[in-house]
């Protein structure tokens, strides 16, 4: 992955489009520098961003591929992942051209709010670009080529091999993608693992228009998608996810943060709870714990507009809230290569690689820009250069890493 930019130069002839995959190997005749490596369906492991944007890269080239993944069919109305995401420019316009839509079609149904002019050139602004309908539209196309419900599991025997369930066919393939984040089964030894010591509660409100108007509006001048405001070392963040076409309800994300309460004792801080399982991110116990902090902390602190009435103890009842943890994650890149070279020629790609903190990150833009190109490779060069490609992007990565420890560490000073 090289630096954040366009990816320009991609062949987009008739011919190459149109091709089989025997008649696109036979294009990429081998040579010591250039080995086609793609002989069967690229296999990709999840459905994140990395998976959903580098399949329909791999999709708009006619490069066949198969997606794995443990996550269920979403519904047609499912809410999962309601909420927006900051990307560079730069990503927003190479996103329409992926989707093949239009400027005002990417801007009614992605951007956030849906008002915001689509952008018109590439500067280092960020726009706001709804998850959830990114999902949604980048595997629109997709039938067959998705496998749900299917949990791969690692047997681990020298070089790890990778076990599907018995009802899959897992198209023994020889380039596969770990999209799996950091919960992949994957592991790398001697990686980098942490959880920053920071609590963060995320919860989702919907507000109708009238009140919208009333107490919020002005608060969000122009096509601003967020505000924020620190007491203290405590942080109170409003995020717009989308306004509803029809009534015009606004749902809003609100994030509370702060550092873990220093003590000798390990367990003084009731919210602080890096050991706890997934399934306990929405706990009714931690909640209650959370709101009763709420009510101190709006006893402490005179709460300007929409933050005293949004970060009300007794209306955040009725949300869904969330317990996040930071999590934080470098794999080390020898034992990524080994993998890469392994049996199983397996390259991990977006979070899977780094996991920075899902609050002053730059981890969508990552994975994201991974997809592009990786799908910008194999077509280029049928995956030979795939492992210079890592290589060579490494310390943009090592950067953006970095960059986004500083924003967590400047955030909570």
């Amino acid at each position: 992955m090289g630096q954040p930019r366009s990816i320009k130069g991609l062949s987009t002839s008739n011919q190459i489009r149109s091709m089989s995959m025997e008649s696109f190997l036979e294009s990429c005749p081998p040579t010591p520098t250039h080995t086609p490596l793609v002989r069967s369906p690229v296999r990709i492991l999840g459905s994140g961003l990395s998976a959903l944007t580098l399949a329909r890269g791999l999709y708009k080239k006619n490069i066949p591929f198969k997606i794995f993944t443990k996550d269920r069919r979403p519904d047609k109305n499912s809410k999962r992942h309601d909420y927006s995401i900051l990307l560079p420019v730069w990503i927003v316009k190479d996103l329409r051209k992926l989707l093949n839509i239009g400027e005002k079609r990417f801007q009614d149904r992605l951007l956030v709010p849906s008002t915001t002019p689509f952008p018109q050139r590439k500067t280092n602004t960020k726009e706001r670009v709804h998850r959830g309908m990114l999902k949604h539209l980048l595997r629109s196309r997709f039938k067959d080529e998705i496998e749900w419900d299917c949990e791969i599991k690692v047997r681990s025997s020298g070089s790890p091999r990778l076990v599907f369930p018995t009802h899959v066919d897992a198209l023994e393939g020889n380039i596969t993608f770990d999209c799996m984040g950091v919960h992949s089964p994957l592991q790398c030894p001697g990686s980098y693992r942490e959880i920053s010591p920071i609590v963060v509660f995320r919860g989702t409100v919907i507000l109708s228009k009238t009140l919208w108007d009333q107490k919020f509006r002005d608060w969000f001048p122009g096509n601003k998608a967020q505000i924020h405001k620190k007491f203290d070392r405590t942080n109170l963040d409003l995020i717009i996810n989308h306004t509803d076409t029809q009534s015009a309800e606004v749902s809003l994300t609100y994030i509370y943060s702060r550092p873990r309460l220093d003590s000798l004792i390990e367990n003084e801080d009731e919210l602080w709870k890096p050991t706890r399982p997934t399934y306990e991110a929405a706990s009714l116990v931690l909640i209650e714990k959370f709101l009763d902090e709420i009510k101190i902390f709006r006893q402490n602190h005179d709460l300007p507009g929409p933050y005293k009435e949004i970060f009300n103890p007794e209306t955040m009842k009725e949300n869904r809230i969330l317990h996040w943890l930071l999590r934080t994650q470098q794999v080390n890149q020898p034992e990524l290569i080994k993998l890469w070279t392994g049996d199983e020629k397996i390259m991990k790609l977006g979070d899977a690689v780094i996991t920075m903190p899902i609050v002053e990150t730059t981890g969508a833009e990552l994975a994201i820009s991974d997809g592009l190109e990786v799908a910008d490779q194999i077509e280029r060069y049928g995956g030979a250069r795939l492992h210079s490609w890592f290589i060579e992007g490494w310390n943009w990565r090592l950067t953006a890493f970095r960059e986004s420890n500083r924003r967590i560490l400047t955030r909570f000073r």
